[in-house]
């Protein structure tokens, strides 16, 4: 039977004859058939963060990195696969295993970068203890399955259960542990579970811990569950392994059931004390401060009154100085004034006395007899002296009032 058939651009099919020969055609093409039959082809894409793994019919397999195209070829080809390159983080790394010629050799891809394995390589799948999905607090061996490792520092919970003190008390002591990958060869050659190690490890610590102590001299000790020196065995067995312990902080303790029954109410009641303490040394504490304060404030006041009386009695030494000053100034301004009308007296009485002296020196110029002239301008004088005497030798003293 005569058939015809088109390819569109882009498709690509497989032309089988009667002999079971194939011939591959792409289009865009227009094909006349006879006896034949058409299969068309599928075309597998690769984007620039993925591979395709391209399985031969003859058992090889070979990765082409995108971004890449290939069309699956039916007598070649018996699968072709997309599959996405591996990431790596800066922080991530991964372990690589290649095969030639029948050896097998190991190393180690860091990131940052897309890594694409080739056809004769595979990556390490770790399977180590992770958390119980049933219970978080546990750890179950498996559960922890991944090909990337991290290389930064990193962290762990764990709980060391039922272990007994010297008094036979039964604890589980919580812990958070910091660790670091530090020789991932290391890692690969001495263990196949780092985080069973460091729980076997930091257990057998604990136990040796605890079993030396009764559960008074734990409760006082477990400050020292917070020092490294403690977890000999767990910093050993880490080094040992290609690991480093940065640091284990000690979470707390759970006690069993009436133990830790009792224990709470130890705990409760000695809370109570000390809040009623505190309670009462606060109350104390603010009844000094009231009785502080008001002594601060009373001498104060008393200072402040002793100020006040100062300030008046400044005040009024201040006044009376000032009147005394007022009054000296008085008196000064009088005696002053008295010398000045003393003074101008005096020049006034010295005038007149020099003024009567050239009056009577010109009077004796003229021969005039200034006695007579005296005597009869003062006819009647207040006070008249008369000296007279009948003796040589003899003086007689005569003084009658004028009046």
């Amino acid at each position: 039977m005569l058939q015809l058939k088109t390819i569109r651009q882009g498709q690509r099919v497989a032309v089988w004859d009667q002999q079971g020969r194939v011939q591959c055609v792409d289009g865009p093409k227009r094909l006349v058939l006879f006896r034949k039959t058409i299969q068309p082809l599928k075309r597998f894409s690769a984007l620039a963060d993925q591979f395709l793994s391209v399985e031969y019919v003859d058992g090889h397999r070979e990765h082409v990195r995108g971004p890449a195209a290939v069309w699956l070829d039916p007598v070649e080809h018996r699968a072709i696969e997309v599959m996405d390159a591996l990431r790596l983080d800066s922080n991530e790394a991964v372990v690589v295993y290649t095969r030639n010629n029948g050896d097998v050799k190991r190393h180690v891809e860091r990131g940052p970068k897309l890594f694409v394995p080739n056809e004769n390589q595979w990556l390490h799948e770790f399977r180590w203890h992770g958390a119980d999905p049933k219970n978080p607090q546990r750890k179950i061996p498996h559960s922890l399955c991944f090909t990337k490792l991290r290389v930064i520092p990193d962290q762990m919970y764990h709980t060391a259960e039922s272990v007994r003190t010297a008094d036979d008390a039964l604890l589980w002591v919580k812990m958070m542990i910091f660790f670091e990958l530090a020789d991932i060869e290391k890692m690969l050659d001495q263990t196949h579970d780092p985080v069973a190690d460091f729980i076997n490890a930091v257990t057998a610590d604990v136990i040796d811990f605890v079993a030396a102590r009764t559960f008074e001299q734990f409760k006082q000790d477990t400050e020292s569950l917070n020092e490294l020196e403690t977890y000999s065995n767990l910093t050993t067995r880490a080094e040992r392994i290609g690991y480093r312990i940065n640091k284990v902080v000690y979470r707390g303790y759970t006690a069993g059931g009436t133990l830790q029954s009792m224990h709470d109410g130890a705990i409760e009641t000695r809370t109570q004390l000390k809040l009623e303490a505190e309670t009462e040394q606060q109350a104390q504490d603010l009844a000094d401060l009231k009785q502080q304060r008001e002594a601060t404030r009373t001498r104060q006041e008393q200072e402040l009154q002793q100020e006040q009386a100062e300030h008046e009695v400044r005040l009024k030494r201040l006044e009376h100085d000032e009147r005394m000053r007022r009054v000296a100034a008085e008196r000064k301004a009088k005696a002053d004034e008295k010398r000045e009308l003393n003074e101008i007296d005096q020049q006034h009485q010295q005038a007149l006395n020099q003024e009567k002296a050239n009056y009577l020196g010109s009077i004796r110029e003229m021969q005039v007899d200034l006695t007579r002239y005296l005597v009869a301008q003062y006819q009647h004088p207040d006070r008249l002296i008369r000296i007279s005497g009948d003796k040589p030798g003899q003086l007689h003293l005569h003084q009658n009032d004028g009046g």
